[in-house]
């Protein structure tokens, strides 16, 4: 075990030359927003992942996301707040803290119901299709 972590040690100053690769300030990345939500990205392709997607999402009061469909499996954890979420034909409530998990190829819309902002962390595939419910991909800027 010791070789084994002064191999990775030793990759890491010999194969890398700063912490600023693997490290990203939350306070440095932008923001984005469209009807009332809002998403930053917490570990996107552009950073250097190569599996999972990350974004930080916020819902206003009263707002929702538009009903869209991904090709990979959706994971909500909600930090704060009550989201009404569709999926398919079923609605469920989450209160926060809460996770929810959508699965890959079902349409799913999330409603904010409750009396502040949600906070939410999502995770997805990375580079996974996002569909509107007519079969258009959605071209979202802060996947870009």
């Amino acid at each position: 075990m010791k070789n084994l972590i002064l191999s990775f040690l030793s990759l890491g100053v010999a194969g890398l030359s700063a912490e600023a690769s693997f490290v990203y300030p939350h306070d440095a990345i932008p923001q984005y927003s469209m009807h009332g939500n809002f998403q930053k990205g917490l570990a996107t392709k552009a950073m250097g992942a190569s599996e999972f997607e990350v974004w930080r999402s916020s819902i206003a009061v009263g707002s929702r996301t538009p009903r869209h469909v991904h090709e990979t499996e959706e994971v909500f954890i909600i930090l704060k707040g009550t989201i009404l979420a569709v999926i398919g034909e079923k609605e469920v409530t989450c209160i926060a803290p809460a996770t929810l998990i959508c699965p890959a190829n079902i349409p799913h819309q999330l409603i904010n119901v409750g009396e502040e902002p949600t906070d939410q962390i999502l995770v997805l595939g990375i580079d996974s299709k996002i569909s509107d419910m007519s079969g258009k991909e959605m071209q979202l800027p802060w996947r870009e």
